[in-house]
């Protein structure tokens, strides 16, 4: 009988044992998976933020704010030349590259506020060729003192829009033509732009380049 008790008592202390093992197995494994995948939803979120941060500012607004164009200018300044600009510069910027205008130099026929385009020519007139009587054909240089070339493979509507006979029509027509069959590879190709013809072309082929 005592036998009998003592293998009953050893019996409910290697079951409690056992429960308490596994209990203490099951807890163990719950933090595990609360630790292991806490932390990796953290890790997702975060790199899901910084990715949407990157496509905030990505690498094109970086390339645009860095843009250049290059300017030719003339005339009546002290070192005429081709300058390198920063996308958006002023004319009177490029004359201060230029180191300033001469003393001959006419300032009123100058625009100084107008944005410098890619390819543009500037020739800043002298004043005794401006001040010749008014029965006088006007000088060239007078009348073509900031007309600027202008690159139809790179111009927007509006930069367009400055050539003469090109309306806001005729200038999407032309950002559609080359979006659709890639860039102009010469002037002459412009005639296949709906609308642009022998005639129109001839009158703009000095204000356009590729």
């Amino acid at each position: 009988m005592y036998k009998i008790n003592r293998i009953l008592k050893e019996s409910k202390y290697i079951r409690a044992l056992l429960i308490t093992a596994a209990a203490a197995t099951i807890l163990a494994a719950a933090a595990f998976f609360i630790y292991f995948y806490g932390n990796s939803e953290t890790v997702s979120i975060q790199t899901s933020a910084e990715t949407k941060e990157m496509e905030v500012s990505g690498p094109d607004d970086a390339s645009r704010s860095t843009g250049t164009v290059f300017v030719d200018i003339s005339g009546c300044i002290k070192t005429p030349g081709v300058y390198e600009m920063p996308a958006g510069s002023r004319i009177f910027e490029v004359v201060e590259k230029a180191g300033g205008f001469t003393k001959n130099a006419d300032t009123a026929l100058i625009n100084q506020a107008e944005t410098v385009t890619d390819g543009m020519k500037i020739n800043v007139p002298d004043k005794k060729k401006a001040s010749a009587p008014s029965s006088q054909q006007a000088s060239p240089e007078t009348v073509t003192s900031t007309e600027s070339v202008i690159n139809i493979n790179t111009a927007d509507s509006q930069t367009l829009q400055q050539i003469s006979g090109i309306g806001p029509v005729t200038a999407g027509k032309i950002i559609n033509y080359r979006e659709t069959n890639g860039a102009f590879r010469s002037v002459d190709e412009i005639t296949n732009v709906n609308g642009i013809g022998e005639k129109t072309l001839q009158k703009i082929r000095s204000r356009i380049t590729v």
